[in-house]
């Protein structure tokens, strides 16, 4: 499935604390939205339309120009109206990936998923 070296980028930001917001993952307009401060104090601002592009963007913030090598699509199972968010318990440092609104729109707080490693989470 996915190799370790296809997120790490991503798991390393999540492991310090940051989220990824995730909307629409297999719909027509899909968001993987996060904002975190750099260490100079500016915000980092991510929107972007795949898991893969926020990737890229992160290895460019901690200059790694390593490609990301594997074409799968992660979080196929969620469906086109998911609304969630991924991040990691401090702590265990296990990766959870959280529903915030369910298929009605109403607030959710269910756990969907919960891996030791990011690549377990996706698939």
């Amino acid at each position: 499935m996915y190799d370790e070296n296809d997120f790490t980028a991503v798991s390393k930001f999540l492991k310090l604390g940051i989220k990824i917001a995730i909307r629409n993952p297999m719909g027509q307009n899909p968001v993987f939205e996060s904002n975190f401060p750099n260490p100079k104090g500016a915000m980092v601002k991510l929107s972007e339309k795949s898991l893969y592009d926020v990737e890229r963007k992160l290895r460019a913030l901690i200059g790694n120009d390593t490609p990301v090598k594997t074409k799968l699509t992660p979080f196929v199972y969620l469906g086109t109206n998911f609304r969630g968010i991924i991040y990691c318990t401090k702590g265990s440092f296990d990766y959870v990936l959280q529903e915030t609104h369910d298929l009605f729109g109403t607030e959710s707080k269910r756990i969907v998923r919960q891996a030791d490693t990011f690549n377990q989470l996706l698939s």
